[in-house]
């Protein structure tokens, strides 16, 4: 199998060095041209603090490169807030036989998930997009430390054709039907995980993080499901496996934004220094508006809305939470 991954982030890299192998051989992408050629000239591709050696399977290629037949996949690993700008410069090149996995998380701009979005601007049909979620930290993958994720497609037999060809003994692949689920699972977790971060930094204890989770999944659920999910995704891989690793973990670039914030960082430095997107940041707002429109009670979501872009005091905001009248909510 021939996979183009569009995005050389550190997931798509990351992606890249997991998937190829004597079965796959992976095109990563550039749209940069100078980057491309420096990245070529090089025996190694750095990514974080790793450097990951050339292999005969990965080829680097400019995006003006990229021919796709109908066997080949595109894996689209970009940050939400570049997305529309990807899809602009691909658009011509994709067709109704195009088989798109994406990989990013987020909303755009109008609470639309991503794939519903890659579907409006390349014009394929929802049939062709599938998605990759799951409790996939890049370091400890990059480490070849083993990690499972869910593929979901709306055909749940295309979902085990791809699982059967690009899973592997490191980075192993469940099959699912449940495309707008797993998305929204994957999304609204770095929200929790900020909310994690501060937790940590406040030195709170295990009793409130495992609260915080455990009130954070209902909210995931009660989002998710006014979406027409099902709820059964949000109790998988795609849902409370990757909430946990995002929430637990000090890997978690979310998690490191609440500790951050927590330190007295606002997002703005944090982002200077670390040279980082944060989903988590950018799907708060999102979702918080839209919560709002549809008349859903999600408090977390509105708590770190206004840490995050409010410069609210975490302090504030975790007695604002506890003090909320309990009647209002169910287990």
């Amino acid at each position: 199998m021939i996979i183009n991954i569009l995005g050389n982030t550190t997931w798509g890299i990351t992606l890249a060095k997991v998937l190829s192998n004597d079965k796959n051989q992976v095109n990563l992408v550039f749209i940069d041209e100078k980057k491309l050629i420096k990245t070529s000239s090089e025996s190694s591709i750095k990514v974080d603090r790793f450097e990951i050696p050339r292999s005969k399977n990965i080829n680097y290629i400019f995006i003006d490169e990229m021919n796709l037949t109908k066997e080949d996949t595109l894996i689209i690993a970009v940050p939400s807030p570049r997305l529309i700008d990807n899809l602009n410069l691909i658009k011509n090149k994709v067709n109704n036989t195009t088989q798109i996995i994406s990989a990013s998380k987020g909303f755009d701009k109008d609470g639309n998930t991503l794939s519903v979005l890659i579907k409006n601007k390349l014009k394929i049909p929802e049939e062709n997009i599938g998605v990759l979620s799951g409790p996939n930290l890049s370091s400890e993958i990059l480490m070849n430390k083993p990690a499972t994720s869910l593929l979901s497609f709306k055909d749940i037999k295309k979902a085990n054709y791809f699982r059967d060809n690009i899973s592997n003994e490191i980075f192993r692949i469940y099959s699912g039907s449940d495309v707008i689920g797993s998305e929204i699972g994957g999304s609204l977790k770095n929200i929790i995980a900020i909310g994690c971060g501060i937790i940590d930094k406040m030195q709170l204890g295990d009793n409130a993080k495992s609260a915080f989770i455990s009130r954070g999944l209902r909210e995931i659920v009660r989002f998710g499901t006014s979406f027409k999910a099902k709820e059964y995704t949000f109790y998988g891989l795609s849902g409370i496996g990757d909430l946990i690793a995002t929430c637990v973990s000090n890997l978690s670039r979310n998690w490191q934004l609440g500790y951050a914030l927590a330190s007295g960082e606002t997002l703005e430095s944090f982002i200077k220094k670390n040279k980082v997107t944060l989903e988590g940041a950018n799907a708060s707002k999102i979702v918080n508006r839209v919560a709002t429109e549809k008349k859903l009670e999600m408090p977390i979501t509105l708590m770190t809305n206004k840490v995050v872009h409010e410069n609210y005091d975490p302090v504030d905001a975790i007695k604002e939470f506890m003090g909320r009248n309990p009647s209002k909510e169910r287990n």
